[in-house]
């Protein structure tokens, strides 16, 4: 018997170094081919590099590249304004305020060998530190530019960084960023990319996403005392860009790799641990910007996530809201509403259902009106219709298939969609199998569309943990949904001849008129149903001829590089 067991064990354990062996094999091969990509992605070639030098614009205008210096080290240095000289666009000029100590002597050396070489270059020795926020506010006061480019003093820009963004103020963009990439020696092996959604005021509430590199109009920085507020210190970087894209008219995210972030021993990016004195700048930094935008709401991490925040806005009234539920057959009704009404905390409570209700639900502030379903040729008719009944200020369109995680999940989509610039607000959609069904939509010219993270497993975060935070995203399902009666109305109501495609349609109409449509992740649903959130949306030819023009445009929330790996 112990001869047995140890042929099984040595079985067992052979067995294993053979998946270990082929699991690290093909992890290699993975690796190797995200690496290509993301090289094809990035580096340009010399005829590229040669069509950008050459190139002219309309309107050239100069970027001041704004850098701090402080005892950087020497290679660092220079490869850093050689990453500057190398730009294929030649209008700029760089800004270096030096606030080195006596033992960095070369700092201020090599700076001024750059600068006799290039009158391009300007340089100054500070007469004392003032850290990164005073030294910063130093390199400001001696650009000349009209845009003003943002690079800290250990990193390196991609030579085409300037040529792309000039490419943007041509069209008029004030603020402008693109995607990152994080790197120890050699940056054509990094496979560390940042890559980024479009703006999203709601994102960028939820975390600093922007981080590097910005480029922004000098003039939004009229009328304020200071760019960096020492107060700040430590997000510093957040509140600087959550008060200048308040200002923007036209902020633009570059999808591309722009921008080399240097991992070393003293870097931000390889030192991970958060200081306390950081997290709260971020929380007061954000607290600030609703002050100033006159809402209301608490700002607290979204533990165990330290560098991303959940707002809790103030809702000024107890409005009634409108619960449309699209019953489907399978269901044993009765059962589902109990456990409905007793999984959802939020009163006074309209509920219109296509059954009729034989349970005594003794609460006043609940309201339930039966609307047979009778032969509407799909759901948003018997949605219209519905609509004739309900007297909630915010309405609720939902299926029956779903139920709550949380009681208080009306409250949380109720504090996005009484803020006047938000249109529809969805929830965050998991199956009994514990994987993503839904979390928010995008619609891409070649798939059409897109669901983010489908099928992903609900114990993963997501790229960079975007299913911990709410953010801003093209398309919500009316599995789920919630939107304000006067929103519905102006966009006219769901537009049932496109049928399983009119809550789409909405989302659409709501971004036409410059309204936020918002993933709250808080808002957890789990859904029972066999069918796919795709599959609610069929017969989409219509939709797609409707909005032709929209869907041939890159969704801003879809990085073209992150399909190209599979990572969304």
């Amino acid at each position: 018997m112990q001869n047995k067991s140890k042929k099984i064990f040595g079985k067992i354990k052979h067995e294993g170094l053979i998946n270990a062996i082929q699991n690290y094999v093909n992890k290699e091969a993975t690796l190797k081919k995200e690496l290509k990509i993301i090289r094809d992605y990035h580096l340009i070639n010399e005829e590229e590099r040669k069509q950008q030098k050459e190139f002219k614009f309309e309107c050239e205008e100069k970027i001041s590249i704004i850098t701090p210096l402080y005892n950087t080290p020497k290679d660092f240095l220079i490869q850093l304004i050689d990453s500057v000289e190398k730009q294929t666009y030649s209008n700029w000029e760089l800004c270096l305020a030096d606030g080195s100590d006596l033992d960095h002597e070369y700092v201020r050396e090599i700076c001024m060998k750059y600068m006799e070489a290039d009158n391009r270059i300007i340089y100054k020795k500070l007469e004392e530190n003032e850290g990164i926020v005073g030294n910063t506010n130093k390199a400001i006061q001696m650009a000349t530019g009209t845009y003003l480019g943002l690079l800290d003093h250990d990193d390196i820009l991609h030579e085409s960084a300037l040529y792309e963004c000039m490419k943007e103020i041509q069209n008029s963009a004030d603020f402008i960023y693109t995607d990152e990439m994080k790197f120890e020696k050699k940056i054509e092996d990094s496979i560390d990319i940042v890559c980024k959604s479009g703006f999203g005021k709601d994102e960028l509430r939820s975390h600093n996403y922007i981080c590097h590199f910005v480029v922004f109009k000098k003039q939004l920085l009229d009328n304020m005392t200071e760019f960096y507020r020492r107060e700040y210190e430590g997000s510093q970087d957040y509140d600087m860009v959550l008060r200048l894209t308040e200002k923007a008219e036209k902020i633009v995210h570059i999808p591309k790799i722009l921008y080399y972030w240097r991992v070393h021993a003293g870097s931000v990016a390889q030192n991970l641990s958060v200081k306390q004195y950081a997290v709260d700048a971020a929380i007061k930094a954000i607290s600030d910007q609703l002050k100033r935008s006159g809402e209301k709401g608490t700002v607290k991490c979204n533990l165990p996530y330290e560098t991303i925040y959940r707002i809790e806005y103030e809702v000024p009234q107890t409005p009634v809201v409108s619960l449309c539920l699209w019953t489907e057959e399978r269901i044993d009704y009765q059962v589902y509403i109990k456990e409905l009404l007793k999984k959802t905390s939020y009163r006074p409570l309209e509920i219109i259902t296509t059954a009729e209700t034989s349970f005594d639900y003794d609460e006043e502030q609940i309201q339930i009106i039966t609307l047979r379903k009778n032969d509407y040729k799909n759901r948003y008719e018997w949605f219209e219709n519905a609509r004739k009944s309900m007297t909630g200020q915010y309405e609720v369109y939902m299926n029956c298939e779903c139920i709550p995680e949380r009681k208080e999940w009306i409250e949380e989509l109720l504090m996005y969609a009484s803020r006047q610039d938000v249109g529809v607000v969805g929830v965050s959609i998991k199956n009994s199998e514990e994987q993503v069904v839904f979390g928010g939509g995008i619609l891409d010219k070649e798939e059409g569309i897109h669901i983010m993270n489908e099928g992903l497993e609900w114990r993963e975060q997501g790229y960079e943990a975007n299913m911990r935070h709410v953010r801003n995203t093209t398309l919500l399902t009316s599995v789920c949904m919630m939107i304000a009666k006067e929103k519905l109305d102006g966009a006219g109501g769901f537009q049932t001849d496109l049928g399983d495609c009119a809550d789409i349609d909405i989302c659409l109409k709501c971004l036409e008129k410059h309204y936020w449509n918002v993933w709250n992740c808080f808002a957890v649903m789990k859904y029972t149903g066999d069918k796919s959130i795709k599959d609610f949306w069929n017969n989409d030819d219509l939709l797609f001829e409707r909005w032709k023009d929209r869907i041939e445009r890159e969704d801003n929330y879809y990085h073209p590089l992150l399909k190209k790996l599979g990572k969304i």
